[in-house]
């Protein structure tokens, strides 16, 4: 109410809180700190504990002009791609922002590097192939012969059945020889391992051995203005998919410029949370979570009151 001075009189009820609710609202602030307090030694105490990162890369180098282009991947992406179809693998532009590609594949033979040893009337020829996807060997010999085999596929010391049959080569029966031997699987080995059972015959004198593979390259387009990478070996990552695959059959009717991948750097894996830091965190949020319940039962209360 108004003095006769001109000044305001505060009303002794109405603009002071009676010490009740003084004590009930110190009492609001304080569970509000220490709600707080939790939350950020919450955050402060959990690690930053991520998923499996990209453990390899390799620089993408291009002729810094726009268009299409093309890497074919090497036994290093093979190699270090922790999925069996290289659904890990990823391309990165200098901003750190994926690049839409899709994966094309064509067929490539090569001479490859053997060894042989005998094991009784077996020889055993063992052939690397470093991890490329393969599913075919020919054997090129001048000998005459007829022998049953069984082709194994390698990893470390894991054996992965793969085929068996038999080969022919009679140079003077042209429509018998059959020397090539053919699989199905997409796993993709260190090495080839295979079998031959010579009975009593002499082991075969080979010349060569060829091997047959999928040659497999990823498309992207360039923008010209951009550092690429190719980055690979994460357990997490899933297949991507991207919009540029519903393009692929124009795309590749295009001329295409193939890009070559630099040195391959590798990255340590980030940290993984032990197993008492996993069960940390859900009782921090059990704790959090009934102290949330109990602040707003105590707003709640002191609303009716108030009312």
């Amino acid at each position: 109410m108004d003095n006769k001075k001109g000044g305001v009189f505060l009303s002794k009820q109405g603009d002071f809180n009676t010490p009740r609710q003084t004590t009930e609202f110190k009492m609001l602030i304080m569970m509000h700190k220490i709600a707080t307090i939790l939350v950020s030694f919450f955050l402060l105490a959990t690690p930053a504990y991520a998923g499996s990162s990209f453990q390899y890369s390799k620089p993408i180098q291009t002729n810094n002009l726009a268009g299409y282009k093309f890497i074919v991947l090497d036994k290093d992406v093979y190699t270090h791609s922790n999925q069996p179809q290289l659904q890990d693998v990823r391309i990165f532009d200098d901003k750190e922002q994926e690049v839409p590609y899709f994966q094309d594949s064509s067929i490539a033979t090569t001479t490859t590097p053997y060894s042989t040893i005998q094991d009784g009337n077996d020889t055993v020829i063992t052939i690397a192939v470093n991890h490329l996807n393969g599913f075919g060997l020919e054997l090129h010999s001048d000998d005459t012969f007829e022998r049953n085999y069984v082709l194994y596929g390698m990893s470390g010391q894991t054996k992965w059945y793969l085929t068996e049959g038999t080969l022919v080569n009679r140079p003077l029966e042209p429509s018998l020889p059959k020397k090539d031997i053919n699989w199905a699987s997409t796993n993709r080995f260190d090495e080839l391992k295979l079998i031959i059972h010579n009975r009593d015959n002499l082991p075969i004198d080979l010349n060569s051995v060829r091997f047959s593979y999928y040659l497999d390259r990823l498309v992207f387009k360039d923008l010209g203005n951009s550092y690429y990478r190719l980055a690979y070996g994460n357990t997490a990552a899933g297949s991507p998919y991207y919009d540029v695959t519903d393009y692929k059959t124009i795309i590749t009717k295009e001329p295409l410029t193939q890009a070559t991948l630099g040195t391959e750097v590798s990255t340590q894996p980030l940290p993984q949370p032990p197993d008492n830091q996993k069960n940390f965190k859900p009782l921090f949020t059990t704790a959090i979570s009934a102290l949330a319940l109990l602040i707003t039962g105590i707003g709640l209360s002191l609303r009716k009151k108030q009312r």
